[in-house]
């Protein structure tokens, strides 16, 4: 049986394939943060300590390591690259050197933060990366050394969905704002292909099952707004409150954001030979998730 260790355990994708996946594979994982998933072992430490991950890496007969953890504030990146480096690149090549000796496959989460967002496409895996943020650097840098070994796989993503821990996702964010009636800005002008945790949890086990290697776009199919899904969550949920209408342009940030960041996703469905949902799709499944109260069930472990 194939057992699984996964850095950044405690955060929302890790903690979602630990949950999901537990009564599939053995899983363990690390994180600064305890986390108490049934059948899942969990260790507090940092990913930064490689003696230690190496021996529970043996320890726990680990043939695929899913590496979710990342510094993914972009603005902090952007202030602090140095730690940026050490967090995105440096880990990240430290495990790919490990996982290589002791012939772990590495699953690399990324990012599609890679491009710039100048074209008006869906963004493929075949299109030439040019990040505009230190974060999108970082991250294809890491690709880079991560596709060096062949039985790897990196996944280009961006989700959004439930946490184990007390803090919210971009839809949570949404749906916490509207309730008590914070009145939202969203940008019309920042397009993304949004999937949900719980989605991408079921494609990378399927990765994971059928031995998949390189680089895949794994998101929502087709792209959506930031003000269009924030509108679909709140009309799917059945919830009122005020949503502005805004344009990026007349905000500044820390760091460069990308206008366009949706990503095509035909590689994976037709490797794989499955469906994808649309952002419109997947909003309609995070309610049913939080109707049947999926979080309650997650954070309780």
């Amino acid at each position: 049986m194939k057992s699984i260790f996964i850095t950044g355990i405690a955060g929302m994708l890790g903690s979602n394939i630990a949950y999901l996946l537990r009564d599939k594979y053995p899983v363990s994982g690390v994180d600064l943060h305890e986390i108490n998933i049934q059948k899942v072992n969990s260790y507090v430490f940092s990913a930064m300590d490689m003696e230690q991950i190496k021996q529970h890496l043996i320890n726990n007969e680990v043939d695929t390591l899913i590496h979710c953890a990342a510094l993914v504030n972009v603005d902090e990146c952007e202030v602090n690259p140095e730690y940026a480096n050490q967090i995105n690149i440096t880990l990240t090549q430290n495990l790919t050197q490990l996982c290589e000796e002791l012939e772990i496959k590495l699953i690399f989460i990324s990012t599609d933060a890679v491009f710039d967002g100048t074209d008006n496409f869906l963004y493929k895996e075949s299109d030439t990366p040019n990040p505009i943020s230190v974060y999108g650097k970082t991250k294809l840098e890491a690709e880079n050394i991560v596709l060096a070994v062949n039985r790897n796989l990196v996944a280009r993503t961006n989700i959004y969905g439930f946490n184990y821990r007390e803090k919210s996702s971009f839809g949570e964010w949404i749906i916490n704002s509207l309730i008590s009636n914070i009145e939202l800005n969203m940008f019309y002008d920042i397009f993304f292909s949004p999937i949900l945790v719980n989605e991408l949890a079921k494609i990378i086990d399927q990765c994971i099952e059928n031995k998949i290697t390189g680089l895949y776009h794994i998101s929502s199919t087709g792209s959506i707004s930031k003000y269009d899904i924030a509108v679909a969550i709140m009309e799917e949920f059945k919830l009122e409150g005020s949503i502005n209408k805004v344009s990026m342009e007349n905000f500044s940030f820390k760091a460069p954001r990308t206008k366009n960041m949706g990503l095509c996703n035909d590689k994976i469905r037709q490797v794989l030979g499955i469906t994808i949902r649309t952002p419109e799709e997947g909003v309609k499944e995070f309610k049913r998730l939080y109707d049947i109260k999926y979080y309650e069930d997650l954070r309780k472990g």
